[in-house]
Parts: C-alpha cells; sequence; structure tokens
C-alpha cells in the first residue's frame, strides 16, 4: 500500500478527502500546528524519518485586498505559506523519492491563477507560481518516474468558499456553468487518476465546472 503525505489535512477540503484516501492508501494527514511548511526544518525532519510515495499539498493562504490596501503582514504570510510552504514540501520529498524512483506530486492551485477576481491579486499570483513552478519539477523528474501536477481548483462544496460572504455565494455558483459547487468525490476521483496515472505529469489541471 502506498502511503500519502496530505497537507492541509485538517482544513475543510483536507478533512473531507482524508477519509476517501484512507479507502486505498496508508495516509498520513497533517495539519499546521503538526508541521508548519514555512520551516524548512520542520518539512526536511518529517521526510526524514517517514518514506512518502504520494505528497498532497493542500496547504494554502488567502488575505482578499485591493492592491492599494495589501499590507506588508498580509503579503509576507501569502508568500510564506503559499510560495516557500510549496516549495519546501517538494525539495524536501524529492530525494528519496528519487532513490526510489516512484513518487507522486499534487499540488493545489487555483482556478485564480488564469481568472483573477478584484482583491486577489496576491493569492492569483502566488498559484500563478504554484502551476509554473509544478511544470519545471515534472521537467526536472520525469526520468525519475515522479510526476508532478497542479489543480487549478474552482468553488468546492467545502474550504475556502465557506469563506466567501454568503450574500455573494450564490452570484458566484451562478456564474459557474456548470451551475453547482464541486464535490470531495470530483476532487478524489481527479488525484487517484493522477497517482495511477504516471504518464501524466507537469500539468495544470483546471477543476473548476467550466471556468476556461
Amino acid at each position: 500500500m502506498k502511503t500519502v503525505a496530505l497537507f492541509g489535512a485538517s482544513g475543510g477540503l483536507g478533512s473531507q478527502l482524508l477519509p476517501l484516501l484512507e479507502t486505498k492508501y496508508n495516509v498520513i494527514g497533517l495539519s499546521s500546528s503538526l508541521i508548519d511548511v514555512t520551516d524548512v526544518k520542520q518539512v526536511n525532519e518529517f521526510f526524514s524519518i517517514n518514506n512518502i510515495d504520494i505528497v498532497i499539498n493542500l496547504t494554502g493562504y488567502n488575505f482578499d485586498a485591493f492592491a492599494h490596501k495589501i499590507n506588508t503582514e498580509q503579503l509576507d504570510k501569502q508568500i510564506d505559506v503559499n510560495i516557500k510552504g510549496t516549495v519546501n514540501v517538494v525539495s524536501s520529498c524529492l530525494n528519496n523519492m528519487r532513490q526510489q524512483q516512484f513518487g507522486r506530486i499534487i499540488l493545489v492551485s487555483s482556478v485564480l491563477a488564469d481568472h483573477p477576481v478584484m482583491s486577489t491579486s496576491i493569492y492569483a499570483g502566488c498559484k500563478g507560481f504554484v502551476d509554473s513552478f509544478t511544470k519545471t519539477v515534472a521537467l526536472e523528474n520525469a526520468g525519475k518516474n515522479i510526476n508532478c501536477n497542479s489543480l487549478q481548483l474552482g468553488y468546492f462544496d467545502g474550504g475556502l468558499t465557506y469563506k466567501i460572504p454568503e450574500a455573494f455565494r450564490d452570484t458566484i455558483k451562478n456564474n459557474i456553468p456548470a451551475k453547482r459547487w464541486g464535490t470531495v468525490d470530483e476532487l478524489y476521483n481527479t488525484i487517484d487518476y493522477l497517482i495511477e496515472t504516471g504518464y501524466i505529469t507537469g500539468q495544470n489541471i483546471n477543476i473548476s465546472g467550466g471556468i476556461i
């Protein structure tokens, strides 16, 4: 049985995804209270004592603000979690994966990377970094039977969707071509497919109900 490290397992989508993954994989669920992804020493230590086959990084942080109102504290936190945290997780897991000639890395991005909305400039930019980083990691490791893909998530029934003020949710849902939120089962099915299909790598896969 393959072992999965699920970062962000205590979040809305992560907590829903965890039991689905456990039906097929040995899953280590990790929250920010267990490992701070912005601390490379903590991340390195985790991978040094755990043999991980599959990494799924759901960690993320968003703070909405118009560009002229962005403050340094919120800017730094978004960069630390969304960019530095992603790099720490990926760089730390790769040594063992390269030695064992197998690995699956799935990074959670956002539809906002290609379709930003007002007040999301930093978050959208961070997710654009994740998508670009994914492609380079895939190129560097394809010959080692390691794939790396990102999931450009749209609006799901859980997670950051419920941080949107309730008054705006119906408007957002009506602007989704599928006219509904995504489900965690659809997220799991996509992740499982990427794990099982090693020939797919370096892709930014849009899961958004038709937002293109």
